[in-house]
């Protein structure tokens, strides 16, 4: 069992419940997949009405971001009642209803299993076991620069990343001084900047700007 069958066969014995308060699922499928927020976002779940369906078809996705059986089922079941009841209710009337009669705590934007849920929903736990899935972990790691590198990290960046996705860009890890442009313009000064790494700083001077000539170097101001 892959954790998308899990997450489906959970939903299919939720659904008589939903359907003795009155609100009986529609068609629907659930998959583990990054909400419409995006990854930066600890959003935990998200509902997809049918219209946007190619086949009228409820898309549940729950995001990746946890591994512990019954809190997902929380989210699984905040999800189906968004599809239950309609949109048009979004967090309030019968959302609220069919949440709390399922035993699911407030606030209604961001329900969690109480526990008359978790004993309703365990057996179904028990049942299927625990989901077959592993959070996946979106904090920072240090990331390796290229190596051999100059001493000043002259463009350095990743070859590859080893932590986050395949196609994540390279971090540029150059450490930039500022070097600003403070001659008089009109009794203020130009304010043309320019970051530039040290290396070149050290071996030709500081920049020019393209009107008043040699900039002035800000101390301090690696970036």
């Amino acid at each position: 069992m892959n954790r998308e069958t899990w997450l489906n066969e959970l939903a299919a014995l939720m659904a008589p419940r939903f359907e003795e308060l009155g609100y009986p699922l529609p068609r629907f499928r659930v998959a583990v997949g990054w909400t419409s927020a995006g990854k930066s976002t600890r959003v935990a779940g998200e509902c997809w009405h049918s219209s946007a369906s190619a086949d009228a078809t409820f898309e549940i996705l729950i995001a990746p971001l946890i591994d512990e059986s019954m809190a997902i089922a929380g989210t699984l079941a905040h999800e189906l009642t968004h599809a239950a009841v309609g949109f048009q209710h979004k967090h309030n009337g019968p959302f609220a209803k069919v949440c709390l009669a399922l035993g699911l705590r407030r606030p209604m934007t961001a329900t969690t299993p109480g526990p008359a849920f978790i004993e309703w929903a365990q057996p179904f736990i028990d049942q299927l076991g625990p989901i077959p899935h592993a959070r996946i972990d979106l904090a920072p790691a240090p990331r390796p620069v290229r190596p051999g590198a100059d001493n000043d990290n002259e463009g350095a960046t990743e070859d590859a990343p080893e932590f986050g996705s395949s196609n994540a860009k390279p971090k540029q890890s150059a450490r930039l001084l500022k070097a600003i442009c403070l001659s008089d313009r009109e009794g203020e000064s130009c304010g043309y900047t320019v970051r530039i790494t040290k290396k070149w700083v050290n071996e030709l001077g500081a920049p020019c700007c393209p009107v008043h000539g040699p900039m002035t170097m800000e101390e301090g101001n690696d970036a």
